[in-house]
C-alpha cells in the first residue's frame, strides 16, 4: 500500500515544510508515502467555479480507478476522537486499493466531479484553516492513527 499526499499550494514556508520532512519520516517506516504540491491556478476572487473546476482537473489526472481518494473537506465525516480516525484509516489501508490519495484541496474547496470520485471524505476540523497547517495536521493524525494500529505508544488515552 502506497500513500499520496496531494496539496494545491504554492511554495510553502520553510516551517511548514520541516513539519512535513519530520511527519513523512516518521510515517515512512510504516507505509511508503509521498507528498505532491500542486500550484493552484491564479484568478480573480469572482472566478472561484473556474479555479475549482481548473484545479479539480489537475486533482483527477492525479488519480487511476485503481486508487482511493480521501478528500479532507471541512463538510467531511468528523472523528470524535484519535481511535475513530485510526479505525478509518484502517479500513481505507486494507480497502484493497493499490493506493491511497489523500487531497486537501484550494481555498474553495473541490470541483463537484472530485467531490464525486471520491471514495471518503474526512473533516480534520470544523474550523477553516490555511492548507500548509491542514497538511500537518493530517499528516499528524495518519501518523498517530498508524501507531494506534500498531500498538505503538505515542498516543495516549
Amino acid at each position: 500500500m502506497k500513500l499520496k499526499f496531494l496539496i494545491l499550494e504554492g511554495k510553502p514556508p520553510t516551517w511548514v515544510a520541516e513539519a512535513r520532512a519530520e511527519y513523512l519520516s516518521k510515517i515512512q517506516p510504516f507505509v511508503a508515502i509521498e507528498i505532491k504540491s500542486m500550484k493552484s491556478p491564479s484568478v480573480d476572487r469572482d472566478s472561484s467555479e473556474v479555479k475549482r473546476k481548473h484545479e479539480g482537473e489537475m486533482i483527477l489526472d492525479e488519480i487511476t480507478d485503481r486508487d482511493f481518494l480521501v478528500l479532507f473537506d471541512e463538510r467531511g465525516k468528523a472523528s470524535k476522537n484519535s481511535e475513530e480516525f485510526s479505525s478509518h484509516l484502517g479500513r481505507v489501508l486494507e480497502s484493497g486499493k493499490q493506493r491511497v490519495v489523500l487531497c486537501i484541496g484550494g481555498a474553495y474547496g473541490f470541483s463537484e466531479a472530485v467531490y464525486q470520485r471520491a471514495d471518503a471524505k474526512w473533516s480534520l476540523s470544523p474550523l477553516t484553516m490555511n492548507h500548509w497547517l491542514a497538511a500537518i495536521m493530517a499528516l499528524e493524525q495518519i501518523y498517530r492513527g498508524l501507531t494506534i494500529l500498531k500498538g505503538i505508544p505515542y498516543h495516549n488515552r
